[in-house]
């Protein structure tokens, strides 16, 4: 069973997330067998940023901000990988908007759901890191110059205490890094950043035994950077579905099931990082996040990449039922379990799993629900007739659903898949509903830990 690993969830916290720090030797050029174009900073001090995603863009940030001069690399036309789609939130405990909300919440809270949730696979070191100073990365994306709106709080699967943060617009992970975008600018940066867009990193030089600089091909043309430090912030490989791939040899089982990755996420800093003289030690290459909700599009039900359905549908209130109706699981629970339970139905040929939102689910993400329906990825039925009669199902059977779901919220019985966390949702047959099928999908490799040789300050 998968893990679901929560303490990789919040990106902002470099070093932790496919960021890889590896100590360079600063010299003026370098050589190799394909004679690339050699480029280098004006600065002595200056880092290599391979990765635009928040990782990436947070690295470069905070590099800049120490006095590095920094060159970004991206092998898209644009930065933000796939945290531009990141559409629930981010988490942080003990924070100014859960003290608005009225939340009390802390560290130690959630460094104790994240154990609990990563199970036999926990690095308490790490969690305690990532739990401790999550108030303080949600500070630094919120305040100047980011400005980042995280003032919206709410609770989703494996945490007991409401801590995902969002704004009041759209996808939160379009808010983060477009902020971080617009604040990397290099002309106001007095030549100190340099962001290169359409560049693949094709090899880490290396000299003495350490790393040196990059090369990377631009529009059919290898080129060639030196700097003090390279930080590589590529990403996952979920999106690596080649015969040869990362996830033929580490996870081959997951070759058949659909991602909602983008294309881009192909594994390029794993390999990168093996290819050294000394290569880098890869940890947990197997665990790969499977994400239980992506969006079945009506239009290409057989497309193999998918558009997420955000987890905080179900944080809204959303309820997942199989082909009959029927509800089969807790909707809160950790994303391993809930996949397993999907896995299940569709074995027993009870599929396609629906994602069903009541009113209120679908007021409290109003621009996510606007933005799926005008994609056609959700449906608006006027009422549970309407459901009941386009599953080929009597108006009871869904009727039965909802009310004994309005009666576990309201406490008069127990729910039999164990849920305690309801949203302020009670389902009326006659109100409106928003449904889409869903099906699980490869999401991130979350864990992948690389060999961190240190940053060197000079």
């Amino acid at each position: 069973m998968l893990r679901r690993r929560t303490y990789f969830f919040l990106a902002l916290l470099v070093g932790f997330l496919s960021v890889v720090v590896f100590n360079l030797y600063h010299y003026q050029g370098f050589s190799s067998n394909s004679e690339p174009t050699t480029r280098h900073m004006s600065d002595s001090k200056s880092i290599i940023v391979i990765g635009g995603g928040l990782a990436g863009l947070s690295a470069a940030h905070t590099a800049f901000g120490r006095g590095y001069s920094v060159v970004l690399l991206d092998k898209q036309p644009s930065l933000g990988g796939n945290s531009v789609k990141a559409s629930s939130g981010i988490n942080g405990a003990g924070t100014p908007a859960q003290t608005a909300h009225g939340i009390v919440d802390s560290s130690e809270a959630f460094a104790n759901d994240t154990n609990a949730s990563a199970g036999p696979l926990a690095r308490p070191a790490l969690i305690q890191t990532l739990t401790a100073q999550s108030a303080a990365a949600l500070a630094w994306l919120s305040e100047p110059p980011f400005n980042v709106d995280l003032s919206l709080v709410s609770r989703l699967g494996g945490h007991s205490i409401p801590r995902t943060h969002r704004g009041k617009g759209g996808a939160p992970g379009w808010a983060m890094t477009s902020a971080l975008i617009k604040a990397l600018d290099p002309g106001k940066a007095d030549g100190r950043i340099q962001v290169i867009n359409g560049a693949r990193v094709v090899k880490l030089v290396e000299r003495d035994g350490a790393v040196s600089g990059v090369e990377y091909e631009q529009q059919g043309e290898r080129k060639s950077l030196a700097g003090t430090a390279v930080i590589l912030a590529t990403g996952g490989y979920a999106a690596d579905f080649s015969t040869t791939g990362l996830l033929a040899q580490y996870r081959p089982d997951l070759l058949e099931t659909p991602t909602a990755s983008g294309g881009h996420a192909t594994g390029d800093g794993h390999r990168l990082a093996a290819s050294l003289n000394s290569p880098a030690a890869l940890w947990d290459m197997d665990q790969v996040q499977v994400h239980p909700t992506g969006f079945i599009d009506p239009a290409q039900p057989e497309a193999h990449t998918k558009f997420l359905a955000a987890e905080a549908l179900r944080g809204s209130g959303g309820l997942l039922i199989d082909s009959k109706g029927e509800r089969f699981f807790d909707e809160m629970g950790r994303r391993d379990a809930v996949t397993a339970a999907m896995q299940k139905v569709a074995e027993a040929g009870r599929g396609p799993v629906r994602l069903v939102l009541g009113p209120k689910g679908a007021e409290a993400l109003k621009a996510h629900c606007d933005f799926y329906v005008g994609k056609g990825l959700m449906k608006r039925h006027t009422d549970t007739a309407s459901l009941a009669d386009e599953m080929g199902l009597h108006l009871e059977d869904l009727s039965k659903t909802f009310h004994a779901h309005n009666s576990y919220k309201r406490g008069e019985q127990t729910d039999p898949f164990g849920k305690v966390h309801f949203h302020d949702e009670e389902f009326d047959i006659n109100a409106p509903l928003l449904v889409a099928q869903i099906t699980p999908v490869v999401h991130y490799v979350r864990i992948v830990l690389v060999m961190m040789i240190g940053l060197t300050e000079s």
